[in-house]
Order: structure tokens, then C-alpha cells, then sequence
């Protein structure tokens, strides 16, 4: 393999692990939003994730990269605020007050948001090649999952509404961290965004700091809390911050509809669950649409 194309393949290999990681979070977060209330998760997630950054930025950040201007840490309270601690927010929410069935639905609005985003900055250009594999990781994502099941009722309104938010807000910080990361450390720069978005979440939940401390801690909570922090939270959010200083924001956002397709696949590994006939059509419209869309493109 050439120099050329290690360096294409890298951060795709990058964003299939971070999705495969997102695809069990779900499950995870379920866990422990049944102990903490959804905001206050996300500020003690985030501040036990910034602590570890920074320890480990120390460590193999070099000095010289390791800014602390006025230029710096404002826009790593702005990207942190939108990115971290509104997204986190919102999807904890979301997942709360909604179905799953409901948000893994609405969750595919954020590569289109992303997408969209970017045409109207003119970050990126509009392509029917790009147009078609999108076109077709949306209805591989909507027919793996039971979407005639998809409701909005008033009990489902609220969560749908954060939901939505979820992607607007991740959909953007996509679009506007971009240059920010590429001029900076992405180790460095999510460390601080880490840092910020939990003190944002921390003081919007201080009426829920009675429940910080669970009254009982199951092995499974331990488990879900460390998978949660390290994996989903330090891992995948650095991974995004470094892709986003190699490709396009929009082929960083399309590899989430191969999140339908982990949730299979770990049904079918843990649980003997057998893929439906639905479920591999769907799986490969998804990868003849993240392929056709991005694998040429990044």
C-alpha cells in the first residue's frame, strides 16, 4: 500500500471505530441514564474524560502545541459549548424522553444537517455522486430499523425535539471546528472542549447534585460508566476532532449510518439474533452508500 493511500485509508479505519463504539453506547447510556439524571451524567462525563485528557496531553502533546491564548480558549468554549455540551445534553435527553426506535431514526438527520451545512458555507460542493450515496445511506438506515413503528405523540415530543437538536448541534460543530483543529493539537483542543462543555453542563444540573453519588453500584453500572467515559466519550470524540483535520466534514458525518448495522451485528454475535432479509437489504444500501458517497472522495 502506498504512502498516499495509508494516509486515505487511516482516518477511514478511524471513523469505522468510532461508529463500532457508538453502536454499543446506546445500550450503555441506558444504564446509567436509569441512575443519573441525563445532564448531570454529561457534565460528570465530561469532567472526568477532561481530567484524563489533560494527563495524558502532558504527556505526549508537545510544549510548543500546547496553546493557551485568548484566541485559543475562545474558540474551544465556543466549539466545547456547542459540540460537547449541547450535543451531549440534547442526546442524553433525547434518549431519555423518547423511543429508541424514535432517535435511532432522527439520528440520521445529522449527516444531511452536516451536509447542508456545509453546501450554504461553502465548505464543501454539492455532487450527484456524493448526492446518490447519501440518498442511499438514508434509506438503507430508514429500512433497518422498524420505521413504520416511528411516532411523534405527546409523549414522545419532547425527546424527539432534543433529538433533532442532537444533530443540529453536532451537524455544526462539524462544520465550524474544522480549521480550529487542524491549526492546533485535536488531543490538546478536545481536552479543553472537554474541560468546557462540563463546566457548562455542571452548573446547568447543580438542583441534580443530590444524585451524583448512586445509592447502589452494580458491576453492570461500573462497566457501562467506563465504557461510556473512556470509550465513547475521550476515544470517539478525539478520533472526530482528528478525521475532521483530514476530510471532509460531511464524510466524517455519513459513517454514522453504519451505527444500524453494529446494533445488528452485535444482535447477532451476543444474542444469535439472525439477520432478516430487511435487515441485509438495508445493510447494503448503507455500504453502497458510505462507499459510493466518501470512500473515493476523502
Amino acid at each position: 500500500m502506498t504512502s498516499s493511500k495509508s494516509a486515505r485509508a487511516v482516518p477511514i479505519l478511524a471513523l469505522l471505530l468510532v461508529q463500532l463504539i457508538f453502536g454499543f453506547n446506546y445500550a450503555a447510556s441506558k444504564v446509567i441514564l436509569a441512575v443519573y439524571p441525563p445532564v448531570l451524567w454529561g457534565g460528570i462525563r465530561l469532567g472526568i474524560a477532561a481530567i484524563l485528557m489533560f494527563i495524558l496531553a502532558f504527556m505526549i502533546v508537545p510544549k510548543e502545541k500546547r496553546r493557551v491564548d485568548r484566541s485559543f480558549l475562545g474558540h474551544a468554549f465556543l466549539y466545547g459549548f456547542i459540540g460537547i455540551a449541547l450535543n451531549q445534553a440534547f442526546f442524553l435527553l433525547g434518549l431519555k424522553y423518547t423511543t429508541t426506535t424514535n432517535a435511532a431514526i432522527l439520528n440520521t438527520l445529522t449527516p444531511i444537517f452536516t451536509l447542508l451545512f456545509a453546501i450554504v458555507a461553502g465548505a464543501e460542493k454539492f455532487t450527484y455522486r456524493r448526492g446518490i450515496g447519501f440518498l442511499l445511506a438514508v434509506m438503507g438506515a430508514l429500512v433497518i430499523r422498524p420505521f413504520e413503528e416511528f411516532q411523534i405523540t405527546s409523549d414522545t415530543f419532547k425527546g424527539d425535539l432534543f433529538t433533532i437538536l442532537n444533530c443540529t448541534a453536532l451537524a455544526l460543530f462539524f462544520i465550524i471546528s474544522r480549521k480550529f483543529l487542524k491549526q492546533n493539537s485535536p488531543f490538546w483542543a478536545t481536552a479543553w472542549m472537554f474541560l468546557f462543555g462540563s463546566i457548562v453542563l455542571l452548573a446547568a444540573s447543580v438542583s441534580d447534585f443530590s444524585h451524583a453519588v448512586p445509592e447502589v453500584m452494580t458491576h453492570t453500572l461500573w462497566i457501562a460508566i467506563f465504557y461510556n467515559i473512556v470509550l465513547a466519550t475521550m476515544v470517539t470524540y478525539f478520533l472526530n476532532s482528528w478525521t475532521l483535520t483530514k476530510v471532509n466534514p460531511s464524510s466524517v458525518a455519513i459513517f454514522i449510518y453504519l451505527q444500524p448495522v453494529i446494533a445488528v451485528l452485535n444482535a447477532w454475535s451476543t444474542g444469535g439474533e439472525l439477520p432478516s432479509q430487511r435487515v441485509l437489504v438495508a445493510m447494503t444500501l448503507i455500504f453502497a452508500g458510505v462507499g459510493v458517497g466518501v470512500l473515493k472522495k476523502v
